[in-house]
């Protein structure tokens, strides 16, 4: 009996919760759907509000304003946040003026430029380093001789920047009073590159042969010279010009002072000198056994040379050496021209050469008048052997060559540069004009006993 009131109470406890538990599902059922209606109904109206602000010409306004408003301010303060900022940058090369009496002092010691911090806005550096106008002061108005220290003022820097002299500040300045003395004229001809080579520069005359030169004493001991430099660009004739002068010390450097006048008036004559000079082939070397050479024909048998007239005297030709020791027949050259020394220019460059090979032969010419050369001391020279006042020549060349050679155009020279009274062997040696054909003392011999006696 007790078993069967327990299992009546169990099932009714078992009703009550399913009950509870049905009760508790619709409440949160309703919840949500209490949410969610919410929910609709704030988001329906957020949608209304924008309906009215998007299309309607009055709400869409006022909300265009505010989003103005909001956007201005919110740069302006970004703005004020960087303009806040202070930074630095360095500027090279501030050039530095001097104020002073010229024309009474020499100052030294203060540089021609410094290098500046400036400290401020960086749009305000920015603009800083476009400016042209600024500089750094040094103000000597006032001083006499001595040696003081002078403050490096900034001056025309925009003012909102802090500027500061990064190495020196201040200076240590030498002032010294001018004195004058006077200097003669020499002369230096500039920019002779951009001037034809075929003319020649005479020597120039001036207005004036001296000048004043105004200086400290210190700096007038080190002037050595005072050169009229003589710009000659493009110049072909005789012309006058003003020329600048200026002063150096003896290493040439270049000296500063006051000059007067700054320029002279100068005159320079322009020529143009010139000689026509033939061009000589020289063969050089021992060509291939049995061969010579038999003639060589160039497309210039001349060149015009340029140059003073001093250089002109003293060229007789144009040689070229020739090294025939490789050439074995008919052959074509092409060979480049030295200038002369002391010429300044040449008509042509180069010459083209046919060289035209033949059989060696040779031939003995006979009795050719033995003659001295290089007498300076006027000795009177006799060979020791009365036969050998005549003396046989071999000459070796093609036959063309050897057909014109006779007596006429070989020499045998003996040198007699270095004699003394008495007996004794001079060099000897065999020449002519034709510079195809090789000659030699028949013999052999290279020397010759001769007597010398006073003349």
């Amino acid at each position: 009996m007790a078993i069967k009131k327990n299992t009546q109470k169990d099932s009714r406890e078992k009703l009550e919760l399913a009950q509870r538990i049905a009760d508790n599902s619709q409440r949160v059922v309703r919840t949500y759907a209490s949410v969610e209606n919410t929910i609709i109904t704030f988001l329906r109206r957020i949608f209304g509000l924008l309906n009215k602000v998007v299309f309607d010409s009055k709400f869409s306004k006022f909300a265009a304003l505010i989003i103005a408003v909001v956007i201005y301010f919110s740069v302006n303060a970004d703005s004020n946040n960087s303009l806040g900022v202070t930074q630095a940058s360095q500027i090279s090369d501030i050039p530095v003026q001097i104020i002073y009496n010229s024309e009474i002092y020499e100052i030294s010691g203060i540089p021609a430029t410094a290098d500046v911090i400036v400290m401020g806005d960086m749009s305000d550096i920015n603009l800083q380093k476009s400016q042209v106008n600024s500089r750094l002061t040094a103000d000597l108005s006032g001083l006499t001789e001595g040696t003081y220290t002078v403050k490096l003022t900034p001056t025309n820097f925009i003012s909102r920047l802090s500027v500061n002299v990064i190495d020196s500040p201040s200076v240590s300045v030498v002032i010294k009073k001018k004195t004058t003395s006077m200097f003669n004229i020499s002369y230096e001809f500039i920019n002779t590159k951009n001037m034809s080579n075929i003319y020649s520069l005479g020597i120039p005359t001036f207005d004036t042969t001296q000048v004043r030169v105004r200086a400290s004493q210190d700096t007038i001991d080190q002037i050595s010279m005072v050169k009229a430099l003589i710009d000659v660009t493009g110049v072909s004739g005789t012309f006058t010009k003003d020329a600048r002068l200026v002063a150096y010390d003896q290493q040439g450097q270049q000296i500063s002072c006051d000059i007067i006048p700054e320029k002279v008036v100068t005159t320079v004559t322009v020529s143009s000198p010139s000689k026509d000079t033939p061009i000589i082939v020289r063969p050089t070397g021992i060509m291939a056994e049995g061969l010579a050479i038999d003639s060589i024909t160039l497309d210039y048998s001349t060149v015009t040379i340029y140059g003073p007239e001093n250089i002109l005297e003293m060229i007789d030709a144009i040689y070229i050496d020739l090294d025939v020791s490789s050439i074995t027949s008919d052959t074509s050259v092409s060979t480049a021209l030295n200038l002369p020394s002391g010429a300044s220019a040449m008509s042509i460059t180069k010459v083209n050469m046919e060289i035209k090979v033949g059989e060696l032969t040779t031939k003995i010419i006979e009795k050719v008048p033995l003659e001295w050369i290089n007498n300076t001391g006027n000795y009177k020279c006799l060979p020791t052997n009365i036969d050998d006042a005549y003396i046989n020549v071999l000459v070796s060349g093609t036959a063309n060559n050897l057909a014109a050679i006779n007596v006429n155009n070989v020499k045998v020279e003996m040198d007699v540069a270095n004699v003394v009274v008495g007996t004794q062997s001079v060099p000897l040696i065999a020449r002519g004009d034709n510079g195809y054909v090789t000659y030699a003392i028949a013999d052999g011999r290279t020397e010759i006993e001769i007597q010398v006696t006073e003349g």
